[in-house]
């Protein structure tokens, strides 16, 4: 429900870190945002305000694309499910009330036979990640598991009077599902989840995995810049038009004033910098941190920066200047995800 914000930890960060990548994590998307879009003109007014076309999308398959301002940067990262010729937007927590706002005055401007519901207060929205989250997900399932393919999604029926929507959908690079479930029905499907063995995790934990994994974390990384500036062009689509395509392809051709990558620390470093933290190559600045987090598995600080185009390569050594700590820009992911030696079964 909008408002609300997903709980940062549980317990201990560090032990929820390890649920998600050894076991069965849940996670609350409180304040997720949903919206559906229905009309003759849903997938016309999609495509205006969304990054890519959802001409190509099929009943039961889900896109990702971004909702840019009109100067071209990023407002928010959105998941657009395909209900035939109605759609259901998920929105990150992080991004909802701004997105939320951003769809619903869009819609209401006229220019396409559509409607845009907000329905974030009539659903609870939970995940379930880990190399043991396909065995519970498949409780839920009158089909086999690997029937559901990535960027999938069903409707099936729960507790005879109720309907799941059931996702394939992860945000840690371990298997990962959605469940959409009425409000009034979530506390039951929250403590139905434990029983099956998955355990809360929070917010913290959650985004340490999506740093491993190199998932964008927008509500720390992309205030004010563009796809190019966090590494999402490939979630662009040029081949259509939609809103900011203008200033993004001249932001292009001008060329980003920096560009992202990936950094690991040295043993040495243990405090984790803060954003806009300097970095330098021979006393002269060459970017700036752009997030950071602690990585349990690797035992070192990890994070993204924004650095000048001549040193926006891996296997550079860079200099935290504020810390004095060296750092190597790397290749990402971090680390291999543990469900990929896990068979799907």
């Amino acid at each position: 429900m909008k408002g609300r914000t997903m709980e940062s930890v549980y317990s201990d960060s560090v032990a929820e870190y390890e649920v998600l990548r050894s076991a069965c994590g849940l996670i609350d998307y409180s304040g997720i945002g949903l919206l559906r879009i229905a009309g003759s003109g849903a997938s016309a007014f999609l495509s205006q305000v969304s990054t890519r076309s959802v001409d190509f999308l099929l009943e039961g398959q889900i896109s990702s694309a971004l909702l840019l301002n009109s100067d071209g940067s990023v407002l928010a990262e959105v998941l657009i499910h395909c209900h035939g010729t109605d759609y259901l937007i998920e929105i990150w927590p992080a991004q909802a009330a701004a997105a939320t706002e951003y769809l619903v005055a869009a819609g209401n401007t006229g220019a396409h036979d559509v409607t845009v519901q907000d329905v974030g207060d009539e659903y609870c929205v939970f995940g379930i990640e880990g190399p043991q989250a396909p065995a519970i997900a498949q409780k839920f399932l009158p089909f086999p598991i690997t029937s559901l393919s990535y960027a999938g999604f069903v409707t099936t029926p729960w507790r005879d009077d109720l309907e799941l929507l059931v996702s394939r959908t992860g945000v840690t690079g371990e298997y990962g599902y959605k469940l959409h479930v009425p409000v009034a029905a979530g506390n039951e499907l929250r403590r139905h989840l434990v029983d099956l063995g998955a355990r809360q995790v929070g917010l913290a934990a959650v985004n340490v995995c999506r740093m491993e994994m190199r998932f964008a974390n927008l509500e720390q990384e992309a205030a004010g810049v563009t796809p190019f500036e966090v590494g999402l062009q490939w979630m662009v689509d040029f081949g259509h038009d939609f809103i900011g395509k203008d200033a993004l392809v001249a932001h292009w051709e001008a060329g980003p004033p920096r560009r992202p990558v990936c950094w690991i620390a040295s043993d040495r470093l243990q405090a984790i910098p803060d954003p806009g933290s300097w970095l330098v190559v021979e006393d002269e600045s060459v970017g700036a941190v752009a997030h950071a987090v602690y990585s349990p598995r690797l035992g070192r600080v990890i994070g993204t920066a924004r650095v000048d185009a001549d040193v926006a390569a891996a296997g550079l050594k860079l200099t935290l200047e504020q810390l004095t700590r060296p750092i190597r820009t790397t290749a990402a992911p971090f680390l291999v995800a543990t469900s990929f030696g896990v068979p799907l079964e």
